[in-house]
């Protein structure tokens, strides 16, 4: 029987465990509306429509997935390097269902996230990362990086690698991956640095944008939602 009033944050959760099921491209109003336990006119009540109910949804998750990002930067010694960084990010983004599952359609055939990024143009989502290429600039003015390493060109590398990974999971064992990525990159990128807290400064004021702008755009009734183990 449909519930007569439930949290929006009940609604994107119930989006969320059929996103992460089906993808996309396969979830209906009616299906979320059947899941959370309400008539259709209520998602119509929040959310004009279906892509701004996602849109919501990735919002929440994208946030999440910062301060998760956020905290483990903060606890690693090392977490100003871009191999850290980058590592971490790797683990946040894919402790959730939901922004795999938007990340790996990102670069395929799927019509909804198409529509998600093209309308959604000016924000986080055109840049599909966590970690854009005005971040590693700003890591490499403050001697993280290499000074050989032209920071542009390494952030579309990793993007690359990024989206390949999301685009091939499952994977039997991702953090062994993650750990080898972070690795290679630690080999290649970082500078010969004692001291990484410049990049860990520099990381937390960009986590703290993302942050806000994320926020202010989610609808009312939605708050945060704690990353899954």
């Amino acid at each position: 029987m449909p519930r007569p009033s439930v949290s929006t944050d009940h609604i994107l959760d119930s989006a969320a465990n059929l996103l992460a099921r089906r993808g996309f491209d396969h979830v209906t109003t009616e299906d979320i509306a059947k899941a959370a336990g309400v008539a259709k006119g209520v998602l119509y009540l929040r959310f004009a429509s279906k892509d701004e109910l996602f849109g919501a949804l990735l919002d929440r998750e994208f946030a999440n997935a910062v301060r998760a990002l956020a905290t483990l930067v903060e606890e690693d010694p090392r977490g100003g390097l871009l191999s850290r960084l980058y590592l971490h990010s790797l683990r946040a983004v894919h402790a959730s269902p939901v922004l795999t599952a938007f990340y790996s359609a990102a670069h395929g055939e799927s019509r909804v996230v198409a529509r998600l990024v093209r309308d959604r143009s000016g924000s986080r989502y055109p840049a599909r990362q966590v970690l854009g290429t005005d971040f590693f600039e700003e890591l490499h003015r403050k001697g993280m990086i290499r000074a050989d390493i032209e920071p542009g060109t390494l952030a579309r590398l990793l993007a690359v690698w990024s989206v390949g990974l999301a685009a091939s999971a499952p994977h039997d064992d991702i953090d062994a991956l993650v750990v080898g990525i972070g690795d290679l990159i630690a080999r290649a990128v970082d500078a010969d640095v004692t001291d990484t807290t410049p990049g860990k400064v520099a990381f937390a004021e960009f986590a703290h944008r993302l942050i806000d702008h994320a926020e202010q755009t989610a609808p009312a009734g939605a708050g945060r939602k704690e990353p899954r183990p």
